[in-house]
């Protein structure tokens, strides 16, 4: 063989190793796992809200635990506790959400349906529910039935109502006997104010967010005349028409003067009494008094 032929074949064999050793390397690196970029996932949080806790109103006395002071808002006709409600008062309860609500949109044609011939408006005088003109929504009527419902009420087991359902219960508004509870020999009624309510705040001022003087639950204070009379006639008219939204003058029994708003204070002389009974199935308007009767 010649020497050309010899370093021909010398090629072609180390072309054909070179060859075959690139391809392997090739289809190795293809099968290789390729490096993965890690994206972090966020942390998770587990962060919990603190409870926020208002100040108190009163700092100065504070109220018994978990008893804040009334805020000068309209009280709830919500029942509380967890005791079992007996069915008759279950039956006012849900009567009385359905009043005050009816109350508070002026609601003519619900009252009607609560007055009979036995309704009593006055003693012995010749008041009726035409007298108090109801479908005028700005009706002094309004404004002294939305009182005292909201006020709470309370059973009358005193009363002597020949058609009252057998079983059922005489309701009266508002719930005076709450404030009477808290006259004792050493504690007389020191005015025929009773305020009417849990905590209800005495202020500096005739208005929301004046300084608070005082708090008084189910008691009796005695009316600032004084105060009154130095006012000027028109906030005199206020204090006198003024049913709910209103404030009057009072003297606590430690001396110290304040404002109540007029829909916690309740003047037994001049406020309405108002009664219900429960006949053939429905409750019934019994009366609707001002607390002396004319």
């Amino acid at each position: 063989m010649k020497p050309y032929q010899i370093l021909i074949i010398c090629a072609i064999a180390i072309g054909a190793i070179a060859g075959s050793t690139l391809a392997t390397i090739s289809y190795r690196n293809s099968q290789a796992p390729q490096p993965r970029t890690e994206v972090p996932s966020p942390p998770a949080t587990t962060e919990t809200l603190e409870p926020t806790i208002p100040p108190r109103e009163n700092p100065t006395t504070p109220p018994p635990v978990a008893v804040s002071p009334l805020p000068d808002t309209p009280p709830t006709s919500k029942p509380t506790g967890t005791q079992p409600i007996p069915p008759d008062k279950s039956s006012f309860f849900q009567f009385h959400v359905r009043l005050l609500d009816a109350i508070r949109r002026r609601d003519a044609n619900f009252i009607r349906t609560l007055v009979t011939s036995e309704t009593e408006w006055n003693y012995g005088g010749t008041l009726n529910l035409d007298s108090y003109k109801i479908d005028d929504k700005n009706s002094k009527f309004w404004a002294y039935m939305d009182k005292a419902i909201s006020l709470g009420c309370a059973t009358d087991n005193q009363a002597k109502v020949a058609n009252k359902e057998p079983g059922s219960d005489v309701w009266v508004c508002p719930d005076v006997a709450k404030a009477l509870e808290s006259i004792r020999p050493d504690k007389p009624n020191v005015g025929q104010l009773a305020i009417l309510g849990q905590n209800v705040n005495v202020r500096a001022e005739p208005k929301a967010g004046s300084k608070i003087v005082g708090v008084v639950s189910y008691d009796f204070v005695a009316f600032d005349g004084n105060t009154f009379n130095s006012l000027p006639e028109q906030m005199q008219k206020e204090v006198k028409e003024k049913v709910i939204d209103g404030w009057t003058p009072v003297k606590l029994g430690n001396g110290k003067k304040g404002w109540v708003l007029n829909r916690y204070a309740y003047d037994s002389e001049t406020d309405y009494r108002v009664s219900f009974v429960r006949t053939r199935g429905q409750w019934r308007l019994r009366y609707f008094l001002p607390g002396n009767g004319n």
